[in-house]
Order: C-alpha cells, then structure tokens, then sequence
C-alpha cells in the first residue's frame, strides 16, 4: 500500500496485518451499510404512502419486529461460534432482501396491490437495520485487542459511513435516473450484503494472526470458535438495580421520541407536497444522502477534535438543542424544502456529535454491564421510544393541535432530554474522577 495512502488511512504505524484486517472489516461494514441504506428511503416512501395516521401501529409492528428477530439473533449468539453464526445470518438476511425483490415485483410504488408486504417490509427492515452492523463488530472485537481497537475502530466505522453514502446515492440514482423498479433495490441489496460476505471471509486470515498471539498468552480458544456468555435478559436486571443505567435508558427513549417527532413532520410534508412516489422515494434518498455526506465529512475532520476539546456533557445536549431550533424552523417554513435541510442538520449533528459522546456515558460501567445494558438500550429502549413518540404526535393531532401548539409540547420533550444529558454528563465525570484520582 503506497505510503500517501496510509498516511491518509493513519495506517501507517500498523503492522501488515493490522492494515489487511482493518481494511477488510471497513469494506465488510461498507457492504453491510449499503445493502440496508439501499432500502432505506424505499422504506420511507412506504410510510408516506401509509401516512401519519398509521404511525402508532407501524411502530408497534416496528418494536414487535425487534423482538421477535433480535432475541433469537442474540440466543444464537450465545450458543454458535461467530465463524459459523455470522454466515447464517448474513445468507438469511440476503434470502429476506430477495424475498422481497419478489414481492416488489408486482406492486410497482401501488402498496395496496401486497398491503401486507409493506408492514412486513417496514417492521423487517428496521429489525435487520440492527443485525447487519452488529455482526460486523461481533467479529471485529473478536479478533482486535483494546489498544488495536482505539487505533484502528475508527476507520472501521468511516467504511460503514460510506456504505451509507453509496446505498443512498445508488437508490436515488436508481429512482430518479434509471427509473427501475422497485424489486431492483431489493436485488441490489441482497447483492451488497453477499459483498459484506466476501469480505468477510477475505478478512479472516489477517484477522487470526491478530488474535494468535493475544489467544496463545491467554490460553484461550481461537477467536471465532468461542460463544459469547450472558443471558438475553440479563439488561432488564440492571436496569432496576442501577439508576446510572436507568438514566441512560431515559436518554434512549428521549432520542426514539424527538426522532419521531422530525420523521412525522418529514412525512406529512412530503406526502403532501409531493405527489408521486417515485418522485417521494427520490427525494427521501437525497436527504439521507446529504445527512450521511455531512456525517462523513465530521467524522474526518471535526468529531474527534471536538470530543478532546469540549466536555461530553455539551456534545450530549447538543442534538437536543439543536432539535429545538429545528422545531422552530420547521414552525416558521413548513416546507420539503426547510425540512430537508433540517434533517441533514440534524442527523449530522447525531451520529458526528452526541453518538460519540453518548458512548462515552458507558465507560464508566463495567464490561459485563456495558455490554448487556447497552443490547438493551440501543434496540428496545429506541424502539420503545419511537412507539411514545408516535402516539404522543397522533394524539396532538387527533385533538386538532396545531402545527404551533404540537412544537411547543415537542420542546418540552426535548427540554426534559437536555436535563438527562446535564445529568448523565455530571454522574459520568463523577464516576470516573476517583478512577483518574487512584492512577
């Protein structure tokens, strides 16, 4: 690899195994983003075509989804060897993305042709949104020690980044340029997922020599042939024992509802300012687009600067404030166009900012409770809080709220979301000041 390239890469201190691995797992998480962001604005269009009214039930179908495909996921996981696991579900979840092609072919953007097809399409999907990236880090914290991970995780998740921005910019290129059929997405799909496969068996060389030493000092198996240890519950259990772990999940539900908040307004506005669906699923995919171009490029050039300069705690109320001048935002225009702006603000803000703060908040626990507490929060307690903010917008509209009145309550929502952040961020350094005391 030429040295301007591992400079760029920051490659240029690793061992040859540590670059081939690294470089593998990001094009494994790069295949991996883009087979589900593929689908993505295909999904929304779906819930514009359904409209606000079915939100509540979407949602349920949505959390239900999760639980019926993600406890299983987890119970697998802690029974088979990653090198057998990873396989099966990526080839199922591939199967499922063709399955679906099948299906889109005879609905063509008509919904009520297969009405079934879009609730499964939409609860599914959000279900695999959550299993496809978690293999990917399943086999990378397999085989990378802590220090390899600090240095080298990043540029794992830039690769995952990517994927986002192809799948997106190949959805919008397939809608509104080449104008395919929709069946043509879920082809395409099941075809970036078999890529993640590819890399994923290419990676596992590197990805030994990086474990055999750690494996032979130790003692233990060889990476890939352990199981992981835990039960699938064991989250529920820390979360009535410890009010730290609580708080967070609080946090969680805060993010699903104000996320909500934006997704409901985003719908009503396209759905009534944009009449057809091809021109519905075009749009909604330049708008991701752009949100995860903006998040890319933070990620290169700002995110880590700003977690070394300012305190966790304001990068951890920054999504929420910046979501109340959104809300306002969207009061004065209520427009496509201001809401296209908003989420691409938005949604840069999220995952270059507070996503990388809101992982910090678990530092402080221990490795089991990080982990247990952390499956739970990042799949029931956001789909939970999508349900809460789905009902809380129906019922402000079913009461004939207007667009005012319903940014007034949403602000408060979010006001009670920046209390948490103060709160976690005070506990955070409360918790890790004796830890840097005793070193």
């Amino acid at each position: 690899m030429p040295k301007p390239l591992l400079r760029l890469l920051r490659l240029e201190d690793s061992t040859a195994a540590e670059r081939r691995a690294t470089v593998l797992l990001a094009a494994m998480f790069f295949f991996s983003l883009g087979s589900t962001f593929l689908l993505r604005p295909l999904r929304d269009q779906f819930g514009v075509d359904q409209g606000v009214d079915r939100f509540v039930y979407l949602y349920s179908l949505t959390l239900l989804a999760t639980v019926v495909c993600v406890l299983p996921f987890w119970w697998l996981a802690n029974r088979m060897p990653s090198l057998r696991f990873i396989p099966i579900v990526q080839h199922v979840c591939a199967a499922a993305f063709v399955l679906l092609a099948f299906g889109l072919a005879s609905t063509d953007y008509d919904w009520s042709r297969l009405p079934w097809l879009g609730e499964v399409f939409w609860g599914g999907f959000s279900a695999i949104n959550v299993v496809i990236p978690t293999l990917v880090w399943i086999h990378a914290v397999e085989h990378f020690r802590r220090e390899q991970a600090r240095r080298l995780f990043g540029l794992v998740a830039v690769g995952g980044t990517l994927g986002a921005v192809f799948g997106l910019w190949f959805s919008g290129w397939l809608s509104g340029t080449v104008k395919a059929a929709p069946w043509v997405s879920g082809v395409g799909a099941a075809v970036l997922l078999e890529g993640a496969f590819v890399c994923y068996l290419a990676s596992l060389p590197a990805c030994r020599t990086l474990s055999a030493e750690a494996d032979a000092d130790a003692g233990a198996e060889p990476a890939g042939s352990r199981v992981a240890a835990g039960g699938i519950f064991a989250g529920l259990r820390l979360l009535v024992s410890d009010g730290y772990v609580r708080a967070i999940g609080c946090y969680m539900l805060m993010i699903g509802m104000l996320a909500t908040a934006f997704y409901v307004a985003q719908t009503e506005l396209v759905g009534e300012q944009i009449a057809q669906a091809r021109k519905q699923h075009t749009i909604l995919a330049n708008m991701d687009f752009w949100a995860q171009s903006l998040v890319l490029a933070l990620q290169l050039f700002c995110t880590g600067r700003l977690l070394r300069r300012f305190p966790p705690t304001a990068l951890l109320i920054s999504l929420p404030v910046f979501s109340i001048f959104g809300l306002g935002a969207w009061w004065l225009w209520p427009t496509v166009a201001a809401i296209f702006a908003i989420q691409v603000l938005r949604r840069g803000a999220q995952y270059a900012f507070e996503k990388p703060a809101r992982e910090l908040l678990y530092t402080p626990l221990d490795l089991e409770t990080k982990h247990k507490a952390k499956f739970l929060f990042d799949t029931f307690a956001f789909r939970l809080g999508d349900v809460f903010g789905a009902v809380l917008q129906a019922e402000l509209r079913r009461h004939d709220v207007g667009l005012g009145g319903i940014v007034v309550v949403t602000i408060v929502v979010a006001l009670v979301w920046i209390a948490l952040g103060f709160y976690l961020g005070r506990r955070r350094h409360a918790a890790e000041r004796p830890a840097q005391s005793s070193s």
